[in-house]
């Protein structure tokens, strides 16, 4: 080709997109093979070598274990770019300004990313992450050039390495470098996220098992309750106060609940950075340990306490739903006084259940069942409660026993409980005196209300301690 031919060729090679060579008459096939074997050879050579001085720089940060902070500062000496790194819910973990000019915000940069995926087959060719080239608006009118990274460990996303550029459009060949680096650091960092993972996960549980200990009193003696206080910052001479956690969220149905169950108990265990605060999950609840620093009045440890639960029902009601529900036992001293609060915040929340109580109520708050723990234990409260209420549970289908709890929920006002149950005011004076009937004495007489509430005060304090007996035993002493 010359001349106009070869304009020809090099415009129609420009449209096509692809690469077109002038060589003398003398260049053979297998000459011109060599060269681009050698080229192609040499470009790779070049990547691996780049790739491996790369992945080497990064390792040396991991090994010196200084986390993933000093990984993000690493990327952004050896690309300039602006890093961010977030976990697999979103939530940041490092931020790294470049050097060389004005760097973004980092909140409109993460407000900006896309929806991460569950899973990310897409972005994990051959078990290696691949950086996607992305454009970030965030402003109006302003955009932004990034690599956005999934950090990957066993097929599981762990969360995303996003590299902003500085140029936009960046330049080709920095940009290619940048692959590499964004494609070694996201899987040096999954490394580091996996062993922080499984250093936190260990943590845990030794907590967990400890907690569990605690409100069980399971120690074999005083030094092996001191030992692993110790390790917890658990001070034995202190005053704790024990909170019950429940929702329907924590029950194990689904798939999600265990990640909702262990985001709730670290939700709990850093809603208040100073004072002792344990929690593990126990059962379908979540028990949290909080020292009082209220001093020896036990008013105002009480008080402590209750302003605790409030905080914590605030803090965990967005994760765990509408009927959430928190109790908490009396303060008390040591081992002891957490496996006492324990038990009380046990049976406080299986009597709020029943009770209907507020949300967030303590042990004292349901004082009346309190002083009648130790009269319902008896057999004669037993049946005491079994010869009154049975009689209302087999007449009438079963439904007398709520028309006059209803009635006396209302101090006796008939029109307001027929409005409660939904019934028109007559039916209601014919069940009542169905009730009277069934029970051999007038409904509407005060000792027959006093009757009838305490039998049925007794009997749901019975069905919850049996319940809680069948759960844990009773509180043991502490080691001595």
């Amino acid at each position: 080709l010359a001349g106009a031919g070869l304009a020809a060729a090099v415009r129609a090679a420009d449209a096509a997109g692809v690469p077109l060579l002038e060589l003398p008459a003398e260049a053979d096939y297998r000459a011109v093979s060599r060269l681009v074997g050698q080229k192609a050879l040499a470009q790779a050579a070049h990547i691996l070598e780049y790739g491996t001085r790369v992945h080497r720089t990064l390792a040396e940060v991991l090994a010196h274990g200084p986390g993933i902070p000093a990984m993000a500062h690493a990327i952004v000496g050896l690309s300039r770019c602006s890093v961010l790194i977030c976990d697999a819910e979103g939530e940041r973990l490092a931020w790294a300004e470049t050097p060389d000019g004005p760097a973004p915000d980092p909140d409109a940069v993460q407000a900006a990313l896309p929806a991460p995926a569950p899973r990310a087959p897409d972005a994990v060719l051959d078990g290696h992450a691949h950086a996607a080239e992305t454009e970030l608006a965030v402003a109006p009118g302003v955009t932004l050039n990034a690599l956005i990274t999934p950090v990957v460990v066993g097929g599981e996303p762990f969360g995303r390495l996003v590299m902003v550029e500085p140029a936009c459009p960046p330049d080709p060949h920095d940009l290619a470098q940048h692959r590499v680096v964004a494609e070694h650091g996201a899987t040096l960092i999954g490394s580091e996220m996996l062993r922080q993972r499984s250093v936190r996960a260990a943590e845990e549980r030794a907590r967990g098992d400890f907690v569990e200990a605690l409100v069980h009193g399971r120690f074999a003696d005083p030094h092996e309750l001191g030992a692993r206080a110790r390790h917890h910052d658990f001070d034995v001479d202190g005053h704790y106060a024990v909170h019950v956690v429940s929702a329907a969220a924590l029950l194990p149905v689904g798939r999600d609940y265990l990640r909702r169950t262990v985001t709730a108990t670290r939700t709990a265990q850093t809603l208040e950075p100073a004072g002792c605060t344990l929690t593990a999950a126990i059962g379908s609840t979540i028990v949290v340990i909080r020292q009082v620093t209220a001093g020896p009045d036990p008013l105002k440890q009480r008080a402590e306490a209750a302003r605790f639960a409030e905080r914590l029902h605030r803090a965990l009601r967005p994760q765990l739903g509408d009927d959430l529900r928190v109790t908490h036992g009396r303060p008390g001293g040591g081992a002891a006084g957490v496996a006492a609060g324990y038990h009380e915040a046990r049976l406080a929340m299986g009597l709020a259940w029943h009770t209907s109580a507020a949300p967030v109520c303590g042990y004292d708050d349901l004082r009346v069942f309190a002083a009648l723990k130790d009269v319902a234990g008896s057999a004669e409260a037993k049946s005491f409660a079994q010869e009154t209420l049975a009689p209302l549970r087999r007449a009438n289908g079963g439904d007398l026993e709520q028309i006059v709890l209803a009635y006396i929920r209302t101090s006796g006002n008939l029109n307001a409980a027929a409005r409660e149950l939904g019934m028109h005011r007559n039916t209601m004076l014919y069940k009542l005196d169905r009730a009277s009937r069934a029970l051999r004495m007038d409904i509407r007489s005060a000792d027959a209300q006093f009757m009838f509430w305490l039998a049925l005060h007794i009997d749901t304090l019975t069905t919850v301690t049996g319940t809680l007996a069948d759960e844990m035993a009773p509180p043991a002493a502490a080691p001595r």
